[in-house]
């Protein structure tokens, strides 16, 4: 594996970017689907420039890439809108922990489906699940129980999400494949919008320009950053680096927000995170 020098910085820029969402989410007052919506419009179209250059030359995409690109385009739509409106429902702790348990799924899958039963894999996800179970049953009866559910399918779609993207980074280069995702998935929130008669505009200044930091700070400098640094760094890391949006936007939420997790939160957490790292620890990462 190759090192480079910015790897590391990166890595951490991109937790850091991408930890701020929560907070971007929690200080607009728009409908879920607009901010994930225009969140991936602006996040697509500063990549475009990006895209183009590194697509100049290159044969037309197949159908079959083609396709799966829409499909993750609409998945990651999915993933997007469901963790935004979690937010409306539950804490931010509790959000961000369920929609990043997603290693527990593939986890989970390899050993009921490949029979791949290392006891590391087997033990952190017995852990893990009883962390997500505790937290996601927290609440019953009321709203908050209603945004950890979409915590959850968020975290589902976070597993699709990264498994398609698995398959499409073999013949995209990082630029072409996030533009193309990312506007799939502008189309689809803001043609659910439209379905929806959520109006596409106008939206005030402040409104707009959380938007644009969800497409910068969490988009472009998380999400992407966090993709290209996976190419320099070793599996360990990789796998470490998934507690850490939990943990920082839990801080990041009790410092701006003044939002203190649940007893019932802080209980499970650490189960949750310990079970993320035995079953992510024991995967090897793959681009």
């Amino acid at each position: 594996m190759p090192e480079h020098r910015l790897a590391y910085p990166a890595l951490f820029v991109a937790i850091l970017g991408v930890s701020f969402a929560s907070i971007f989410v929690r200080w607009s007052d728009s409908d879920p689907l607009i901010i994930a919506g225009y969140r991936m419009l602006f996040a697509s179209l500063i990549l475009a420039p990006f895209a183009f250059q590194e697509r100049k030359g290159a044969e037309p995409l197949d159908r079959r890439t083609m396709t799966t690109v829409i499909v993750t385009g609409v998945v990651l739509a999915v993933h997007f809108f469901a963790f935004i409106s979690s937010l409306r429902y539950t804490s931010v702790a509790s959000s961000t922990l369920l929609v990043n348990f997603h290693p527990l799924i593939v986890g989970a899958a390899s050993v009921l489906l490949l029979k791949e039963s290392s006891r590391r894999t087997v033990l952190g996800v017995t852990i893990g699940f009883v962390g997500v179970a505790v937290i996601a049953l927290s609440g019953i009866g009321t709203g908050q129980a209603v945004g950890n559910a979409l915590a959850l399918l968020g975290g589902v779609m976070a597993a699709l999400y990264i498994l398609a993207g698995r398959m499409l980074r073999r013949s995209l280069g990082i630029f072409t494949y996030a533009f193309l995702v990312y506007l799939t998935a502008a189309v689809a929130l803001l043609m659910a919008a439209v379905v929806n008669r959520v109006p596409l505009y106008p939206y005030p200044t402040d409104e707009l320009l959380i938007f644009l930091g969800l497409a910068v700070v969490c988009t472009i400098f998380g999400h992407t950053v966090y993709n290209w640094s996976l190419r320099y760094l070793p599996a360990p890391v990789i796998s470490t680096s998934l507690l850490g949006e939990p943990i920082l936007a839990s801080v990041l939420a009790l410092i701006l927000l003044a939002e203190v997790p649940g007893w019932t939160v802080l209980m499970a957490a650490p189960l949750v995170l310990l079970g993320i790292a035995l079953t992510a620890m024991d995967r090897p990462a793959k681009k």
